[in-house]
């Protein structure tokens, strides 16, 4: 059965999505932020009274993602993954354009759903140590609301302001704003930058050990950055969309707000 998890669901499902991906996953997360928004859901598959299986999907007005697909490996095998992204297409209901981030495992199933490959995400992580360089920046506040989600349409091609409200405490940017590193509740650190020169300062300045950075393949000036700072690089993701593409700058996203919507 796959039904809208309840709160009570968050921490089986997490598990699942732990042992799927290989990652810590407590709540709150990003699958638990959209939940709790009228614009995503959480579902989760019950077998014999246990959950074996999630998806999510969130919505940002035209467009929509759909990400934390993850089966139990008990559970797997019985097209269980393809049931629960149809699930979640279906919660999602009609978006212009969706998209997803894809495992090489998961690409067949997403592309027989008529999904089409954009680019990878290249993933890294930050050493065990790291020390940030001195720069001028400065606190976000809530009077930079408006800016931030301006830099951000901008970079993404779509109105994710769930995103910024939940990430914008403890956010910092340069003085002039040109770039903008959010702060979500979970290991994450998402940064915005309309130039290369500014995506390179900040990025030095926030920059922590054993951070999980995510970047589009686009964005070399990022990667470059990112290997002068000693990340190690793992396996990448697929961006992938069914619908029309979207009008963004790969090359000013220096940091994913998440490896579920970008």
């Amino acid at each position: 059965m796959i039904r809208l998890a309840t709160p009570a669901d968050y921490p089986a499902a997490l598990r699942v999505i732990a042992d799927a991906f290989s990652v810590q996953a407590t709540a709150p997360t990003v699958h638990t932020l959209v939940a709790d928004s009228p614009h995503g859901h959480l579902l989760v598959a019950e077998q014999d009274g246990r959950i074996v299986g999630t998806a999510a999907c969130v919505g940002f007005g035209r467009t929509g993602w759909i990400g934390g697909v993850a089966v139990a490996e008990d559970a797997r095998g019985q097209g269980l993954g393809r049931r629960l992204t149809e699930a979640a297409l279906d919660a999602l209901g009609p978006r212009e354009t969706v998209l997803l981030l894809a495992s090489e495992a998961g690409r067949p199933i997403y592309e027989r759903l008529g999904f089409v490959a954009e680019q990878h995400y290249r993933k890294f992580w930050t050493p065990d140590v790291v020390l940030p360089r001195v720069a001028d920046i400065r606190p976000l506040t809530p009077a930079h609301r408006e800016a931030v989600r301006a830099l951000d349409a901008r970079v993404t091609g779509e109105d994710r302001t769930l995103a910024i409200d939940a990430a914008l405490a403890g956010g910092v940017a340069t003085l002039d704003l040109a770039a903008v590193a959010l702060r979500p509740p979970w290991p994450a650190l998402p940064i915005l930058a309309r130039d290369p020169a500014a995506g390179a300062v900040l990025l030095g300045a926030v920059i922590g050990p054993n951070v999980r950075v995510s970047v589009p393949e686009a964005n070399e000036a990022a990667v470059a950055a990112l290997q002068v700072h000693g990340a190690t690089e793992g396996e990448p993701v697929l961006r992938m969309r069914r619908g029309p593409a979207v009008e963004w700058r790969p090359q000013e996203l220096w940091g994913v707000f998440s490896l579920f919507f970008g």
